[in-house]
């Protein structure tokens, strides 16, 4: 389902009419002619202000700065107003112009006594402290692609709002003729995010990461490099940061701990490259499934499977099954703790495994100790890949159980179910389609499927990496083949993150355009069927509202701008939701969504 709200206002009725609800302002407006426009006193009020004047009411700066921006060495005028705005803080400054503006309205308001007052944030969206975060002064973020379209808006949104903001750019001057580039407040760390070392660099310090950086050109090379190792490349090396940064603490916490534990690493389920779980992990059952759940062993042995470690130190379970919805089923028991004596999955929203198959499907199997069984499928590669199973698409086996309570589980095993190829009777007239039959149905009788290793993800509350990717909708500047090769290197990226174990929140734009945010409705869905554009300053200001938002954890989603289908062919139904105080509109718009997607 989609939502569409207006970004800075109330949705009301269908979804032609939109309007902003005005809400009074601060001030009390005067009732009765006594009131009078208190003016500051001036020594000639018809003079019109001089930039000195300006620049001592806004423009606070420090004796040493006043000196050298007054200095006849100064090259020229434009040259003295640029370092005079680079040592502007922009954050003192929007507190500073929101007072200015707050103390005139309150003037106007006193003289004109109007029936109806409008606030200014409704419209300009000057209350920047307001929407900050507590925590925002205290969070380095570290945004990759700072100097293209979003990430120049962001940049300043970020440093509007009080954060620390680190920027890894290809080059300082950055960017193409004419525009403009990095603030001077921005913590710049030259690298290519295709080269590890330079992200580690980068990365070094920072509390979350936005990923808004996209290949220069639709060549191969440039995809790979950006889209897809970019993005694996800043993940991998956030993962590493988390660790050296839990382990440094816990270290100087507890000198004499031989591992000093990370509340934010994967946890052990189960690691063949230790003799522990090689001794464990064994071939639990090889039978059959009644259609009322319950399992028969197989006595005759028409169905085989063997579990055994290859000399890469990886699980291999392989067999074969003949007999009518047969199933094997490797597994072990669990100690519910962990060597150091933590619980195994105690605080942990998912499983991850890295497996490599033939293309068949498998299913997980999770064991509780009261003795519930709960399910979850996944499709294999003929390549080693990471796969991502939060707990909440863990089904029960039997009708009437709870859901799935991670701290009760006692036993993990992986299980293949055999499958009946499909088979037309028309079609099994002809010779070569009853051996084509034949050939997929003995490809589904044999399995095989290797196994590294499986880890528990621990669970989190916001998401560590935002990234923008872009939606499938067609573009004036690219055609549909270029358009096809983006799109699939983006979704390599993606996949990239989900696997990670990192909190997510992934972004897919419609095409993007140069106007103004905050002034049209916007529109959330998923599934890859937005149509319209959206404006690169609205992509920005959701990059920067999802980084302390709990709805935007584990969510992939699609945003443009809000419109009505054809006839026939509604794709969404309109919600309307009243975005709060601080004009925060991405909790109601997101919260219909689904997770983990």
């Amino acid at each position: 389902m989609q939502t569409g709200l207006g970004a800075r206002g109330q949705r009301i009725g269908g979804s032609g009419s939109s309007r902003h609800r005005a809400r009074p302002f601060g001030s009390t407006p005067c009732r009765g002619p006594a009131a009078r426009w208190q003016v500051r006193a001036s020594s000639d009020p018809d003079k019109e202000p001089d930039a000195k004047d300006l620049r001592d009411k806004f423009f606070k700066q420090s004796e040493s700065q006043r000196s050298r921006s007054q200095s006849p060495s100064s090259s020229g005028g434009d040259q003295q107003g640029s370092n005079i705005l680079d040592s502007v803080n922009p954050y003192q400054l929007g507190r500073q112009a929101r007072q200015a503006v707050n103390d005139l309205w309150g003037q106007l308001s006193a003289v004109t006594a109007p029936t109806k007052s409008f606030s200014f944030d409704d419209v300009l969206d000057l209350g920047l402290d307001a929407d900050a975060p507590s925590s925002a002064t205290s969070t380095r973020v570290l945004v990759v692609g700072a100097t293209g379209r979003v990430g120049r808006i962001l940049s300043r949104k970020l440093l509007l709002r009080g954060y620390k903001v680190r920027a890894l750019v290809r080059r300082r001057e950055g960017m193409r003729e004419g525009a403009e580039g990095v603030p001077d407040a921005v913590e710049v760390v030259s690298g290519d995010v295709g080269e590890m070392k330079d992200v580690q660099r980068a990365v070094r310090g920072v509390d979350k990461i936005i990923f808004v950086a996209g290949a220069r050109s639709i060549f191969t090379g440039d995809l790979l490099r950006v889209d897809d190792r970019g993005v694996m490349n800043v993940v991998k090396a956030l993962q590493d940061e988390r660790n050296r940064t839990a382990r440094s603490r816990s270290a100087a916490a507890n000198p004499g701990a031989k591992k000093p534990f990370n509340s934010n690493a994967k946890k052990e389920v189960a690691d063949f490259n230790k003799l522990y779980h090689q001794l464990r992990w064994d071939v639990q059952f090889v039978g059959s499934q009644s259609e009322d759940g319950s399992m028969g062993r197989d006595f005759e042995r028409a169905n085989l499977a063997t579990a055994e470690i290859t000399s890469d130190n990886n699980l291999l379970f392989e067999g074969a099954l003949f007999t009518r919805n047969a199933i094997a089923e490797v597994g072990a028991k669990l100690n519910p703790k962990l060597p150091g004596g933590e619980d195994r999955f105690g605080g942990c929203e998912a499983l991850t495994m890295r497996v490599k198959g033939e293309g068949h499907t498998y299913a997980c199997v999770l064991t509780t100790s009261g003795g519930g069984r709960y399910v979850a499928r996944f499709p294999s590669r003929v390549r080693y890949s990471t796969v991502r199973l939060p707990f909440s698409l863990f089904r029960p086996e039997q009708d009437g159980q709870p859901p799935l309570d991670p701290e009760q589980i006692e036993r993990v095993g992986i299980r293949y179910e055999l499958r009946r190829a499909a088979a037309s009777g028309s079609g099994l007239r002809d010779a070569a389609a009853a051996a084509k039959a034949a050939a997929d149905q003995q490809r589904l009788n044999k399995f095989k499927l290797e196994i590294d290793w499986i880890k528990a993800l621990p669970g989190g509350v916001e998401p560590d990496v935002v990234l923008l990717s872009c939606s499938g909708a067609p573009r004036p500047d690219i055609d549909a083949a270029d358009l096809q090769k983006l799109v699939a290197a983006k979704r390599r990226g993606e996949e990239h993150l989900r696997a990670s174990g990192l909190g997510y929140t992934i972004i897919r734009p419609g095409p993007l355009v140069d106007e103004p945010g905050g002034y049209k409705a916007l529109l959330f869905d998923q599934g890859d069927r937005v149509t319209q554009p959206v404006s690169a300053a609205d992509v920005a200001d959701i990059c920067l509202r999802a980084l302390h938002e709990p709805e935007a954890r584990n969510k992939s989603f699609d945003v443009c701008y809000e419109y009505t289908p054809d006839e026939g062919l509604q794709l969404y139904e309109l919600v309307a939701s009243i975005p709060g105080q601080n004009t925060n509109y991405l909790a109601p718009a997101l919260g219909p969504l689904a997770k983990n997607t």
